[in-house]
């Protein structure tokens, strides 16, 4: 339950010098050379009744006072629903990945798997996807909430599952068709390779200008041995024309720290719009906290001015 005007709520403060003025009229009476003796006489019911005529009042003030502040509840089934963004994870997975290290202990392909899961991880109402690509490319996993699957889905991803080589325009152009049908707000692509597209298929610059085409921002990541001296076999221009295209941007990553700052980063860049839950709709407390406290102030007012009215408080 939630109020539409809980500021309104200090009217029911209005409930305590009421009270005490109340309180302090029922007690004064009449002066009596000695009422001793009548204090051995019990208090009838009406007495002790019209003692209680003052947290009548009390409690209808409280009442009408939380009513003018609106209590309300929203209905669950109106609840309007956050606005996530659809992603497509496109992984190199050609044998460079596998043969190369980056650091000390890790090859490539283990170093990105190991970003890619802590990536999902940290994201919420997103639906991801996977394709990975050698000189084919192939969608391993539709979009979708349930990041546990997908987890296991990823950590599984083994190379030479296709040709091998690298088609990144082909690679691109899988996650396109994933995202094709989405009707999300924000649909993105993160594209991450070694090496520079050889094989013979799309060209990733028909396959950038689809995605622009189609309104899919594309994060290019290029994994290298230093960022210093990026190796040859990454083309930047080419991988920075793609995510100019589509209006991401181009990373460059030499280590398993500066590759999960890179999707730190793009998950900065791509946050979804959910804030608190919201409703359309609700059910108003209100007249039912209004009728309560104006029947109890009736009932007070009734009394005191009939069977309590002449009664000693």
């Amino acid at each position: 339950m939630e109020f539409a005007s809980p500021y309104l709520l200090a009217l029911g403060a209005a409930a305590v010098p009421v009270a005490w003025l109340l309180l302090r009229e029922h007690g004064t009476g009449y002066a009596l050379p000695d009422a001793g003796a009548f204090g051995a006489f019990p208090r009838s019911f009406r007495v002790r009744a019209a003692h209680a005529l003052p947290v009548l009042r009390t409690v209808a003030i409280i009442l009408l006072a939380v009513a003018v502040a609106r209590p309300r509840i929203g209905d669950a089934n109106a609840i309007v629903p956050g606005q996530g963004i659809d992603i497509s994870l496109s992984l190199d997975i050609s044998s460079s990945m596998t043969t190369s290290k980056l650091g000390p202990d890790r090859t490539r392909l283990d170093a990105s798997k190991e970003v890619l899961r802590e990536f999902v991880k940290g994201r919420s109402d997103d639906r991801i996807g996977l394709t990975v690509f050698q000189k084919d490319a192939l969608a391993v996993a539709p979009p979708t909430l349930d990041y546990t699957a997908l987890d296991r889905v990823i950590a599984d991803v083994k190379s030479g599952i296709l040709p091998d080589g690298t088609g990144i325009g082909i690679g691109l152009a899988t996650s396109l068709n994933m995202l094709h049908d989405s009707a999300a707000a924000s649909r993105i692509v993160i594209l991450l390779t070694d090496g520079q597209h050889n094989a013979e298929s799309i060209s990733p610059e028909d396959a950038a200008d689809l995605a622009a085409a189609l309104g899919i921002k594309v994060y290019t990541v290029g994994v290298v041995t230093s960022i210093d001296k990026p190796d040859a076999d990454i083309d930047d221009d080419l991988m920075r024309a793609i995510a100019d295209r589509t209006g991401g941007r181009y990373f460059l990553a030499d280590s398993p720290q500066r590759l999960a700052e890179v999707y730190d980063e793009i998950a900065k860049l791509e946050t979804s719009a959910v804030g608190r839950e919201n409703y359309e709709r609700f059910t108003e407390l209100g007249p039912c906290f209004a009728l309560a406290g104006g029947g109890l102030l009736a009932i007070e007012l009734l009394l005191g001015a009939t069977w309590l009215r002449r009664a000693p408080r």
